[in-house]
């Protein structure tokens, strides 16, 4: 079986570097077939023993729709030279607006 992805390696979580997560979940997600098919044959199902379910990579691509929003803003911030607080103040306001929106929004009553 061939994929056309690019030669990537998965990223691994770190508790000091919070963007991270989203960086992680994005790729584990993008490299979702691969993960796939790396961990079906008989022998992987012995060293990988959990498996996400189709139900925890939908709540994956949640969890990174969420986290999207703020690494964006977290990028746009550390593009600033001197991010001032006139201009982070109302970033984060417009970012827990967002989140509150996407919270009401039917198909995610879930979150």
């Amino acid at each position: 079986v061939s994929y056309q992805l690019a030669h990537l390696t998965l990223i691994r979580d770190s508790p000091t570097r919070w963007g991270l997560s989203y960086l992680m979940i994005e790729r584990a997600l993008y490299l979702r077939q691969a993960i796939e098919v790396y961990i079906s044959p008989p022998v992987m199902s012995t060293i990988f023993k959990q498996r996400l379910t189709n139900n925890e990579w939908a709540v994956l691509k949640d969890i990174k729709n969420i986290l999207e929003l703020a690494h964006a803003l977290q990028a746009v911030m550390c593009t600033e030279h001197t991010p001032i607080l006139a201009c982070v103040l109302p970033a984060f306001d417009s970012l827990l607006s967002t989140w509150t929106r996407m919270r009401k929004e039917p198909s995610n009553a879930h979150l």
